[in-house]
């Protein structure tokens, strides 16, 4: 077992940490390259002017004017620095004061940038190139001190850092309330679908996210079904005790004044015979697992060696048309369905009973014939009847027949009787697939 809601917490806090880490990394990475690429900038500026006002005397010595170049180079230590190397010697910038600093040498028409370390807490970004002037080669080094640059950077960054760990606790705290009031959904649905197993309500009364509606109307179509089987199973034993009933009472009259034991044992036979067709009914309604899919080939032919092996002497005719391999219908209400269906034939039947199953786009047809005694149609209406036999010699014809009516009618589909040309009764079960995997339930949105 594990928490949903713990686990998208953690993936959640997990994932925001990573990406506000990344963001940091990158802004810090970009605001740097844009800082150095704008004193560089000014650097190759400075390098230029400084090339302009260099001037060389009738001697051939070089020099600066200071009056023509930035007052920033004439004061000492002012974090803009120049030095400029001649064929006859080195011109330093008063900033440097008395700073001792080696110039690595780069070929002619070549420039490089490149950081060093200062005078002082100095960082200096240097940018150095060589340009001829009046036939003669001069190396000009120009820096700048990017350290008040990189602290205000880490005051900037630190700000961001605060700025993002405050939004993401606030990201984090509201999601956790999205999630508390996301997760409440669930208890409002268990609770609902308490009251519908307790009979209170019919159906959920719940606004349900469209992301969870398949599971809550699959939940419900459970309930409906498991709720449906239970009255199904009652209406029988109620039927079957009302049946026994009487039987038991003979027996019991019989046994208290010890005479006519052809009778008792008549009634002992009664009461076998009706456990017998209900245990044969069981067995031919297949397994307790609710729902599933009716796979009418893989099925019926387990169906159909049981009635064999129950009713030998009848010959039963099979005819399958559509699509059978899969119908969204509930496996163990089929198969009592067409159990019923077939075993109310069998008993009737004299030596052939005829079963058509044909699936089309609008529902499912189950039809069974028999070459039985038939049935009166004025008779048709009351065959359905809870406890009503048609021949008092074949015990439960109309329970079987119930139970039919009881599983079409929650499908919304419809049974109907007619006379059957091998001479018997006819019976066609109809039902919409549709509508067959909602059975009243919709789940409000």
């Amino acid at each position: 077992m594990y928490s949903l809601k713990k686990r998208l917490n953690k993936s959640l806090i997990i994932n925001m940490i990573l990406v506000m880490v990344v963001m940091l990394f990158t802004l810090n990475i970009y605001i740097q390259q844009l800082v150095t690429e704008q004193v560089l900038t000014r650097l190759q500026h400075d390098a230029e002017s400084l090339v302009s006002i260099i001037q060389q005397d009738t001697d051939n010595n070089w020099s600066v004017n200071p009056a023509q170049i930035s007052t920033v180079y004439n004061r000492v230590f002012s974090g803009h620095y120049y030095i400029v190397k001649t064929p006859q010697g080195i011109i330093r910038s008063r900033s440097l004061f008395d700073f001792e600093i080696s110039i690595p040498d780069i070929a002619n028409g070549q420039s490089t940038s490149y950081q060093v370390k200062g005078a002082g807490e100095e960082t200096w970004l240097v940018w150095q190139q060589v340009i001829n002037k009046n036939d003669s080669p001069l190396q000009v080094w120009v820096a700048e001190d990017i350290a008040p640059f990189q602290q205000q950077l880490v005051h900037f960054l630190i700000i961001i850092f605060l700025l993002v760990v405050t939004a993401s606790a606030t990201l984090i705290y509201l999601q956790q309330r999205i999630l508390h009031k996301a997760f409440n959904i669930f208890d409002e649905l268990r609770s609902n679908l308490q009251s519908i197993r307790q009979g209170e309500t019919e159906k959920s009364g719940a606004i349900v996210p469209l992301e969870i509606s398949p599971l809550v109307d699959e939940i419900e179509m459970l309930v409906e079904q498991l709720r449906q089987r239970i009255q199904r199973t009652r209406n029988a034993i109620g039927n079957l005790a009302h049946e026994i009933k009487r039987p038991l009472q003979i027996l019991s009259l019989h046994l208290e004044s010890g005479q006519d034991k052809q009778s008792a044992t008549q009634s002992f036979k009664d009461i076998q015979t009706i456990v017998d067709r209900e245990l044969r009914r069981a067995k031919i309604s297949g397994s307790n697992v609710v729902g599933g899919t009716f796979r009418i080939n893989e099925e019926l032919p387990y169906l159909l060696e049981v009635l064999n092996r129950i009713y030998p002497t009848i010959n039963m005719q099979e005819n399958y048309q559509g699509d059978l391999k899969a119908v969204n219908l509930d496996r163990d209400d089929m198969m009592e369905l067409t159990g019923n269906l077939l075993d109310n034939a069998c008993k009737f039947a004299h030596s052939t009973i005829k079963l058509d199953i044909k699936r089309e786009q609008s529902g499912l047809t189950i039809s069974v014939e028999d070459n039985g005694p038939g049935v009166d149609p004025a008779l048709f209406e009351k065959i359905t009847g809870k406890g009503l036999r048609l021949d008092e010699t074949v015990q439960g014809h109309g329970l079987g027949l119930s139970i039919c009516t009881d599983i079409i009618d929650s499908y919304k589909g419809r049974l109907s009787f007619s006379h059957s040309e091998l001479g018997g009764l006819k019976v066609v079960a109809f039902i919409p697939l549709a509508a067959s995997g909602q059975k009243h339930l919709k789940t409000h949105r």
